[in-house]
């Protein structure tokens, strides 16, 4: 839990910071080792990996809507014009990998994970923009009010994806088991 916390971090600084200062490769590179290291040590991986997919097409659309509603202009490649960039894309994936992580006490408490959703979503947006990561190019209650009401959707959906896919995406048995069996 301790090492999925720390992860989410370092792929959320560094990402910002990356994109900041004209290398938001650097985010992505980052989150090639947590997925890396999630990978080798989390039994739940394949539905991990499934949810951080899903989550980028959930942040492909959300940001993508503040995009085109000129609420907010990002720094780094968009995908395409009035698009998401790819660093926002990551930093959903990486946001996914905590859901059995650090916040696996929220998969069960989907009302707190809206509420939660509602009010840290654009906080964790200002955080960004202060860094210097976006430019607000709207009204700023609208961008944030918009976040906050995407987020509390988005993420109850994405923790009731999770239970689905670890239903359907059960760990395989460990290398050892076979060998010994």
């Amino acid at each position: 839990m301790i090492s999925n916390l720390l992860f989410f971090k370092l792929v959320w600084l560094a990402s910002l910071l990356g994109v900041a200062a004209g290398y938001a490769w650097l985010g992505i590179l980052t989150l090639t080792l947590f997925i890396t290291w999630h990978a080798a040590t989390a039994p739940t991986a394949r539905a991990d990996f499934a949810i951080a997919l899903t989550a980028m097409l959930v942040g492909v659309l959300l940001d993508s809507l503040y995009v085109s509603s000129g609420l907010i202009a990002y720094k780094g490649e968009l995908i395409w014009s009035d698009g998401a960039p790819l660093w926002i894309l990551a930093l959903w994936a990486n946001f996914a990998l905590t859901f059995n992580g650090c916040l696996q006490w929220l998969k069960e408490r989907r009302m707190l994970a809206a509420g939660l959703a509602m009010v840290c979503g654009p906080l964790s947006y200002y955080g960004g923009i202060r860094l210097g990561t976006a430019t607000v190019t709207g009204n700023d209650i609208a961008l944030y009010a918009l976040i906050g009401l995407g987020w509390s959707v988005a993420v109850p959906l994405l923790l009731w994806l999770l239970s689905r896919y670890e239903k359907k995406l059960r760990p395989e048995e460990p290398v050892n088991a076979l060998l010994f069996t």
